[in-house]
Order: structure tokens, then C-alpha cells, then sequence
């Protein structure tokens, strides 16, 4: 199964290239994801780009940055305010980001799993700043936490984790990497699914059913700054089952 497009495709300006097509994926798939990239633009406007993969969930939602990093801390609720403005935790928390730095509240999100279970993405993703700082085990939310996630807690069952934003999509690829006026091949081979608690380069992210490709061109550029992209190709391969008997 593969896709290749070896069409020429000129960008200007800020874009993103989606290929919709969407290609299923298991436990056994290998992936090699690349392309050629060239700049027309230059020095200042010499291309910037992100290349990598969506990956979908079996809903067929994207899969954010933001259910999947998170710090290793998980605790449990204990009890909700009255005005679900807040939660108090069995412990104080010891990882969680708790600067008051403005520029650090992507770091504040809350992932809230209903039964415990947290070898698994969020149930619910409080979305940052879901907190400004604490300073116990009580923790007050910059929003009140809806009615129908709050009928779904379970006080000592239901776990929460400080979970925080990076790369929205998956980069392996391409990572903000500036391209050179030739024609350069940037690629990623995939095999498995990133385990723990962020991303991992050359990992399908946790819950990942389904992925398609993606090129973020001319990342913050105007369009001065002209890409051109050539020779896509995504391979997707099964590894071979090995039976002994």
C-alpha cells in the first residue's frame, strides 16, 4: 500500500498541503513517509517547512500534541467544588507545571481519565490554562468543568495529569527546517507507537488508526517565500509474521 505523487507543486505564501487520503494502520505496520523539497526564495525567504503525518484516532479525529505529552505525575480526585471551578487531589502535585509565567501556560492543560486507567489518551483534555499555579492539593480551574464531564468523575477512581502542547501534528520528517535553493530529500521511517508520555520521533502516536500525510510550507513566510515539493511517496509496509511450529 502506498501513495506517491510525483507531480511538481509550487507554494507560496503560508500554506498547508493535506492529501486526505487516509491510510489505515496496526501494531505491525512499518512506514517510510518522504519527499524533495527546493527553495526559490532567498536568504531571508528561503523556505521553512514542517513535513510529517496526521494521525487519526478510530473516530477519525486528528490525534493533538496535547493528549499525548503529559508529565508522569497522575492523582487522583478526591472531591469537586460546588461551583466546578475546581478539585481537590490525594496529594499535592510534585511535577506539574506550576510557573506564573504567562508564556508557559501551553504547559497547563489537564487530562482527565474517568476510570484510572491511564496507559490510554484522555477521556477529557481541560484545555490550557486550565490552572494558574497551586500551592496544595487543591487545585482552582480558569473554567468551570462542564456538567456532562463532571457526571462522569468518580471520586478515589478517576485519575488527572498535567499534560502540555508541543508540535500540534507529528514532524518527523520536518521539523522548522529551512530548505536550501536544491532540491533536498527529507524522510522518516515509522515502526510502532510511542509509549509513556510524549512524542517520540518515528512513533505513531498513541491511538492512532488511521494516517495521512501533511506539508506545512513556508511556516510564518509571506509569499516572497516560494517551495517547491516533488517525489511524495508514503510506503506503508506490514512486517512478516514468523510461525514456527
Amino acid at each position: 500500500m502506498s501513495i506517491n505523487i510525483d507531480e511538481l507543486i509550487t507554494i507560496k505564501g503560508n500554506k498547508m498541503i493535506d492529501f486526505q487520503q487516509k491510510f489505515p494502520i496496526y501494531e505491525s505496520t512499518n512506514v517510510e513517509l518522504k519527499g524533495k523539497f527546493r527553495s526559490l526564495g532567498e536568504d531571508k525567504d528561503k523556505s521553512i517547512i514542517y513535513f510529517g503525518l496526521h494521525c487519526f484516532d478510530e473516530k477519525g479525529k486528528d490525534i493533538l500534541s496535547e493528549s499525548v505529552n503529559r508529565t508522569r505525575e497522575s492523582l487522583l480526585i478526591t472531591s469537586i467544588n460546588s461551583d466546578l471551578l475546581g478539585f481537590s487531589l490525594d496529594k499535592k502535585p510534585e511535577t506539574w507545571y506550576n510557573s506564573t509565567n504567562p508564556k508557559e501556560n501551553y504547559k497547563k492543560l489537564i487530562g482527565i481519565y474517568y476510570d484510572g486507567n491511564i496507559n490510554k489518551l484522555p477521556d477529557y483534555l481541560i484545555n490550557y490554562p486550565a490552572y494558574d499555579n497551586y500551592e496544595s492539593n487543591n487545585i482552582k480551574l480558569n473554567t468551570p468543568i462542564p456538567k456532562e464531564i463532571y457526571d462522569k468523575i468518580k471520586p478515589f477512581t478517576t485519575r488527572v495529569m498535567n499534560h502540555y502542547c508541543s508540535g500540534t501534528y507529528d514532524y518527523s520528517a520536518a521539523s522548522n527546517v529551512t530548505v536550501e535553493n536544491k532540491w533536498t530529500e527529507f524522510k522518516a521511517i515509522y515502526n510502532g507507537f510511542s509509549e509513556g508520555y510524549k512524542d517520540i520521533k518515528g512513533k505513531f502516536r498513541p491511538g492512532t488508526k488511521e494516517i495521512s500525510p501533511f506539508i506545512l510550507a513556508n511556516y510564518g513566510q509571506n509569499e516572497k517565500a516560494v517551495l517547491e515539493v516533488k517525489d511524495i511517496e508514503l510506503i506503508i509496509k506490514e512486517k512478516p509474521k514468523i510461525i514456527i511450529k
